[in-house]
């Protein structure tokens, strides 16, 4: 999946109330999944003018987003203005407007449009049906899209409703709303709710496929990664691990299928090595290591940083070789795995073990396109975020009102030199306080990248910029005359040092 060079903060944190809780301060890694994994795509349902259906999907095919939305106008222009519009036909020509609309980018407009089919639907009489849930599933999406996490769940809640009324229980077609759905609750720090969403979604897909099945593995991988989003390590270790051993015992230990889990258990790995709450907990304090000196203490079991690296190093190591064994080897997935090995040793300041790697994955990557891309511009084309420590104090108001609280982002321009590192870093803007700027400024520091390649060489990749928002506690009316400037709440505490990564350097 190609990144951009300009590296937007807020995109890899969780929300405002997610970060004050369930999730504190996380580290901004980029999720990223296999150049080999299908993506979903949507269903469209056919426009109502005769001729026109096969020309819509065909822009939508080609992503001619833009192109789309015309001619969806044009159809449900020429359905309004039959007499007694108001039916099916407006429903589906609504339907594609919406569609349309939202793969563009159109958030507003595909509300607009999904807002209007669900009313004609509900005006009808019609409650239920297959078309009002998708209606609500397509305004959830946009929604979420939108990052409208509130707003996204009360509308996936309605139409996974439908669809259960519709198909039943744990059927397969409901997993798309329950993926979003689950990613959703947790964005509102509805953890539980959203477990609950995904334990739904496995025993849909049991029930379906069977425990043994290789469907059912695959949806373990999914859960895994989840896990490994929400920092529940050991669970997504666990969900990881099982779908290993059923593909192992459904294709033998040399099966194609294992490297999707087993680079999601290295990614699990590399994300708690790099999480501060891993070093805390490997290094306690001394209430806790006099804790850990008392026999009647019950201690609960914890996995050392060196197992972790160890299993994490080691599933890489066996994905690589596993898709280098395939007769014949797939480029793309050679150049996959072999890129996030690279990335193992990047995110732990071993440049020179990571090199070799990213340039054997150039090497494979040469011959082979993805999207209609080639794959070494997918891959290599721009800097990667890899690893990065947001300062400590940018959540400190997020759990308040929003009433209460306004986003500030400070902005910091480098280079990201050809060893992934950060070298001369300018704050650009400082989010209205010269501290925020500031520390903004040396968390950026602290952050590692896989280098962008030209012709296999990593080079240094001038103008990047990284966005850290900052949510800001705003003062109430005062007795300050009037016209004088609003003012912020800051924190009193002076900006943090973070620790620079061993070895950096550029």
């Amino acid at each position: 999946m190609i990144r951009r060079s300009v590296h937007t903060c807020r995109e890899r944190h969780w929300s405002a109330r997610t970060a004050s809780t369930v999730l504190a301060i996380v580290l901004a890694l980029v999720a990223r999944p296999s150049l080999g994994q299908a993506q979903p795509k949507p269903v469209i349902p056919a426009p109502f003018l005769a001729g026109s259906s096969s020309e819509f999907r065909q822009l939508l095919d080609a992503k001619e987003y833009e192109k789309a939305v015309a001619l969806a106008r044009q159809v449900l222009g020429e359905v309004e203005k039959r007499p007694n519009a108001g039916g099916n036909d407006l429903q589906v020509a609504l339907m594609n407007l919406a569609l349309a609309q939202y793969l563009d980018g159109d958030y507003a407009g595909a509300e607009a449009s999904y807002l209007r089919v669900i009313a004609l639907i509900e005006a009808s009489g019609r409650t239920t049906g297959a078309r009002l849930a998708r209606a609500q599933a397509g305004l959830a999406t946009t929604y979420y899209a939108g990052k409208r996490y509130d707003l996204a769940v009360v509308r996936y809640e309605q139409a996974i409703a439908l669809a259960r009324r519709e198909q039943g229980l744990f059927t397969e077609e409901q997993i798309p709303f329950l993926e979003k759905y689950a990613t959703a609750l947790v964005e509102l720090s509805r953890v539980d709710d959203a477990l609950r969403a995904r334990r739904y979604i496995l025993r849909a897909i049991e029930r379906k496929y069977g425990a043994a099945s290789l469907r059912y593995a695959q949806e373990l991988e999914s859960i895994g990664r989840w896990f490994t989003r929400i920092r529940s390590y050991d669970a997504a270790r666990a969900s990881l691990r099982s779908a290993i051993a059923i593909v192992e015992d459904a294709k033998g230990e040399n099966a194609a299928e294992l490297i999707g889990p087993l680079t999601a258990l290295a990614e699990c790995a590399r994300r708690q090595l790099l999480d501060p709450s891993t070093a805390r907990a490997a290094t306690p304090d001394e209430q806790r290591q006099s804790m850990f000196h008392d026999s009647m203490a019950p201690v609960l079991p914890s996995v050392s940083p060196n197992t972790i690296a160890t299993e994490g190093l080691s599933s890489l190591e066996r994905a690589v070789a596993i898709a280098d064994r395939q007769a014949p080897p797939s480029p793309a997935q050679v150049a996959d795995v072999r890129t996030l090995l690279g990335d193992w040793y990047q995110s732990r300041n071993q440049a020179e073990k990571a090199l070799p790697n990213y340039q054997l994955a150039w090497q494979a990557a040469a011959s082979a396109t993805a999207d209609g891309k080639p794959v070494t511009e997918l891959l290599f084309g721009h800097p990667l975020l890899l690893a990065y420590v947001p300062p400590g104090s940018w959540s400190r108001y997020a759990g308040r009102p929003a009433d209460e609280v306004v986003l500030r982002e400070a902005q910091i321009a480098f280079t990201v030199t050809a060893r992934g590192h950060v070298a001369n870093p300018k704050v650009v803007s400082d989010a209205g306080d010269p501290s925020r700027g500031v520390q903004a400024q040396r968390a950026v520091q602290a952050a590692i990248y896989r280098p962008r390649l030209e012709q296999g060489i990593p080079v240094d990749t001038p103008g990047v910029t990284l966005d850290q928002p900052f949510y800001v506690l705003i003062e109430k009316e005062s007795d300050e005359p009037a016209g004088a400037p609003a003012t912020e709440a800051t924190p009193a505490t002076q900006p943090e040092s973070l620790p620079a990564p061993a070895n950096s350097g550029g």
